[in-house]
C-alpha cells in the first residue's frame, strides 16, 4: 500500500471513529415514563442539531442495544424504537434533565401553528408555576438568523449551531391554565401578583429579570439563558414561598 492510500485510509478511519463517538454521545441514558405509568430504561437520542426530533417524537434504544452499539459502532434500524409525545408522560435523563409532554398552542403563529399539539419539552421547574423550554426547529420554516447559523455551521462545525440552539429558545410558563404560554404573552404582575413579597422583589429587581427587558427583545422573540436564569429565580422563589 503506497503512502497516499495509507493517508486516505487513516482519514476515513478517523472520520468513522469520530462519527461513531459523536453518535454514542447523542444517546443519553434515562428513564421513559409511558402514559400508563410504566417506566422503560433506555438510551434516548438527544441531538441538538435537530431538537425537533426529541420534541415531536423520541427515538431510543435498549441498554442491550446500546452495549452492542459501543462495541460495533452501528445500530440496526429495527433496534431504534420511536414514540410520539402522546404515548409518554415524559422522560428523565440520568443527569437530572426532565422532559414532559404538554399540549401547546403557538399564539405567535411562528413555530408549530395555532392548533393544539402535544410536544415533549424540557421542564425547568414544576409547581404552582411550571416552566418549559422549547428549542427552535432546524428544518422547515425558520428565521433568517437561524438559517445563516445553519449555513455557517456547515463550514465552521456543528458546535456553532448547537450553541445557538441552546441559547435561543422559547420560554413557556404555565399557571392555572390548561396549556403553557410563551412569556411574551404573559402579564408578569398577574403571574406573581398574588404574592406580595415576590412582587416587591420583582419591582426592586431582586431577580435581575428587569435587566433583561431591552429594546432588542421584542414581542415574539426568543429568549436566552440569562433571561431564563433570572425568570427561573423568580419562579422558584414564588413556588417555594407558596409551599411554606
Amino acid at each position: 500500500m503506497n503512502k497516499f492510500k495509507m493517508i486516505c485510509c487513516s482519514v476515513l478511519l478517523f472520520a468513522l471513529f469520530s462519527f461513531t463517538a459523536q453518535a454514542q454521545n447523542e444517546f443519553k441514558k434515562g428513564t421513559i415514563t409511558l402514559n400508563k405509568g410504566k417506566t422503560v430504561e433506555a438510551y434516548i437520542l438527544i441531538d441538538f442539531r435537530y431538537p425537533q426530533r426529541f420534541q415531536s417524537s423520541i427515538t431510543y434504544i435498549t441498554p442491550g442495544s446500546y452495549a452492542k452499539f459501543q462495541k460495533k459502532g452501528k445500530i440496526k434500524k429495527k433496534k431504534k424504537i420511536k414514540l410520539k409525545p402522546k404515548d409518554i408522560d415524559g422522560f428523565t435523563l440520568d443527569n437530572g434533565t426532565t422532559f414532559k409532554t404538554v399540549t401547546y398552542v403557538d399564539l405567535s403563529k411562528k413555530t408549530i401553528g395555532m392548533l393544539p399539539k402535544k410536544i415533549c419539552l424540557e421542564q425547568l421547574v414544576d409547581g404552582k408555576i411550571a416552566m418549559y423550554k422549547m428549542y427552535s426547529k432546524t428544518s422547515g420554516k425558520m428565521s433568517y438568523e437561524l438559517s445563516n447559523v445553519i449555513m455557517d455551521s456547515k463550514m465552521d462545525g456543528d458546535d456553532l449551531l448547537i450553541d445557538y440552539i441552546k441559547d435561543n429558545f422559547q420560554l413557556l410558563v404555565q399557571k392555572d391554565t390548561k396549556n403553557p404560554k410563551n412569556v411574551a404573552f404573559l402579564n408578569l404582575l398577574r403571574l406573581i401578583g398574588d404574592n406580595e413579597r415576590v412582587k416587591e422583589n420583582y419591582a426592586n429587581n431582586h431577580y435581575g429579570l428587569r435587566d433583561q427587558f431591552t429594546e432588542d427583545r421584542k414581542e415574539g422573540k426568543l429568549v436566552n439563558t440569562k433571561y431564563e436564569t433570572a425568570f427561573l429565580k423568580m419562579v422558584q422563589d414564588y413556588n417555594g414561598a407558596l409551599s411554606k
